[in-house]
Formats: structure tokens, sequence, C-alpha cells
């Protein structure tokens, strides 16, 4: 450490230090209001804390970031690049994953072994779990890409736990022809037509709940049978945006039974616009205000109706999973699938087609069983 007397009398105490990224040798300085024995010694102690500080912003981890500070870091880089709902879903996963780990615990200090057991203890479903387990170490990569720990271990060693009765919780993701019959059914007998016309596009489309809130009449092309998908509507903070990945924007075809819906639904909202005096360009608006549907709204109405007449509750998503099931069984692809769904990849669809796939030939092997060629 030197020291430089300005011509005010200010002393300006400078030490050099050498830059871990570039290998050069580097200046702080610090400045006090004249040289004397006890500002000298207090120059020493705040130029060696910024010289550690400024290596270890760029030279280290900080191996004692917690759970809480690398959740809160994260969620600040989402939200420069992913919608808004998405930030709020990946913070609502993360922060349930936090309450049963400790906020406070440092990443570092985490094992497999702790984390594991406190995610099982917590009695969540199988599903649910490994929902926490997935983006819970999307978190953990980030943190170990951008330096914030450097626990790959723990990383490499969260996996997905078998669930005993995966083929059961699958088939619990999509409904069988008959239910989806019988619940429009019970819906038309309902007289709730808003909801009746929802319900079977969806199952006709495959599209996701804020697919069809946003869709618009101009959307629908009925001379060249396509409807083009490039808005969603997020209903938690009343927003018209694009929709959730690159692939989601797409048109799909329209097939003869959705076009026939597709009429039904343009006539009774003709009807309805006119009786209760609304202007909205929305296929299929609140009947009261002619805005958007709120996914609250119909997910209780389809979820109280379906307990009621399936004994389980159906979910809007799961339409669209029911939608997946009826193409597999109807001999698509799982690319083919993808394209009409607008995703990449999806694990519960691909688990979806492989069990409806299975069920087909084992269909055809019972058919096959009946063919007796020796009498």
């Amino acid at each position: 450490m030197w020291c430089n007397i300005q011509k005010n009398g200010t002393a300006v105490y400078r030490a050099r230090y050498k830059n871990p990224l570039t290998g050069k040798l580097e200046i702080a300085s610090v400045s006090m209001p004249k040289d004397s024995v006890q500002n000298r010694n207090k120059a020493q102690r705040e130029l060696t804390a910024k010289i550690e500080a400024a290596i270890a912003e760029l030279q280290c981890v900080d191996c004692s970031t917690t759970l809480s500070q690398l959740q809160k870091e994260y969620l600040k880089t989402q939200a420069l690049t992913f919608k808004q709902s998405t930030v709020k879903r990946n913070k609502i996963i993360t922060s349930s994953v936090l309450d049963l780990l400790n906020p406070d615990a440092i990443v570092n200090n985490l094992t497999a072994q702790y984390v594991n057991s406190r995610l099982l203890d917590s009695g969540k479903p199988v599903s649910t779990v490994n929902n926490y387990i997935t983006r819970f170490k999307a978190m953990l990569n980030w943190g170990y890409a951008n330096d914030y720990h450097n626990n790959l271990a723990l990383i490499s060693k969260l996996k997905p736990f078998v669930d005993s009765c995966e083929e059961q919780e699958i088939t619990l993701k999509y409904l069988e022809p008959t239910e989806a019959k019988d619940l429009l059914a019970a819906i038309k007998e309902d007289n709730r037509w808003n909801w009746y016309y929802i319900t079977s596009i969806l199952l006709l489309t495959g599209l996701r709940f804020g697919e069809i809130s946003a869709l618009e009449v101009s959307d629908i092309d009925m001379s060249n049978l396509t409807i083009r998908i490039s808005k969603t509507y997020d209903s938690i903070n009343d927003i018209v945006t694009t929709p959730k990945t690159d692939h989601s924007k797409r048109t799909i075809h329209i097939q003869p039974d959705l076009l026939t819906e597709l009429k039904k639904c343009m006539l009774w909202r003709n009807e309805m616009m006119i009786e209760r005096n609304i202007r909205t360009k929305l296929l299929i608006p609140n009947t009261k205000t002619g805005d958007h549907i709120l996914h609250r709204s119909y997910e209780k109405y389809l979820g109280d109706l379906s307990e009621k007449l399936l004994g389980r509750r159906v979910t809007p998503h799961m339409l669209r999973h029911t939608h997946a099931s009826l193409l597999a069984a109807n001999g698509m692809t799982p690319e083919e699938i993808a394209r009409r769904l607008g995703h990449s990849k999806s694990e519960i669809t691909s688990k979806i087609y492989i069990h409806v796939t299975q069920k087909v030939i084992e269909n055809d092997n019972r058919k096959i069983d009946q063919i007796k060629l020796f009498s």
C-alpha cells in the first residue's frame, strides 16, 4: 500500500492486486481526509476488503449462497426472457420446494439424501414430487452455470422417483371416449352452452385453455379448414400474450366433427350476443361481459360436474390430453401429435401415447385370439 497526498490535503491510499480474470495487475484505492496512522490502518482494512470482494466476484463461486438467494436471482433472470405467467408458475413451484428444504439452507451443503427424504416425507403424490424435482433441478443447473454454487454432485444425483401406480396415474390424465361423451351430454343438459362449446372444442383440438380463451372468430378459416393459433390469454395477469413456446404458434386442421361444432358454436354465439347486447371478437366470450373467459371459473364448473358424474375431477388440461389419446388411438405418430398440440416434447403426452397404443395392440390381439383355424 502507498499513499498519495492531493493538493487539498486528502490522502489517497492505493494497493495493487492481480485480476484473476485477466492476470494483469490492477489498483484499488480509498480516500481519507488526511494522512495519519489511524487513517492508514483504516485504509489498509478497507483496501483488503475491497480487493477480496473484487477477486471473489470474478474468480469463484459464493459458497454461502442460500436457496432463497438462488431463487431470487434465478427468477430475476427468468423475468427478462420468459413470460410473466411462466415466471409466476416457477416461483410457486420453487417456493414449495424451498419450504420443504429450508430457504436458509446453503446450496453447497445440500445432499441428495436430504432433498429426497424431505420431498418424500412431504406426503405429496409422486407426480407432484417429480414436478418439484424437475423445476428444482432447472434452478440448480442455472445456479451452477452462473457460479452461484458448485454442488454438481446434487444435480447429478437428483432423479425422478419411479411411480408404482404410474399406469393408473396415466389413465387418470385423460378421458375415455365414453367418459367424454357423457361429460358433454351432462353439460348440454345443464344448458351451459358456453362451457359446452369450450369443452367440445378443447376435446376436438387439443388447445390449451389460454389459447381457446384468446381465440377470435377471425382466427378461424372455414373455407380452408384451418384455425390459426397465435396468442394466449393469461388470466392470472389479465393479458393477451404470445403462445407458450415457438412451437405453440401453429395452424391446425379443422376435421369434420370440429367443423360441425364450430358452426353450431357460431350460431349460439351470434344469438347470445344479440340477446345480451354484447360486442366482442372472441369466439367464446364471458357471456355476461364479453371479456375473456376465466380459467378458474371453467375449472371449477368442470371439476364439480365431473366429480359428480365420473367420480373424479377433470381439469381443462386433461381435455388436451384426451385429444392426444384420441389421436394416438387413431394411429397418429408422436411427431404428428406434437405438431397438432404445438409442443416439441411432452413427457405426459408420450406416456399417454405409449399407454393408448399398447391398449390398441392388446385389442388387436384379443381379436386375433377369436380366430379359429381349426375347430
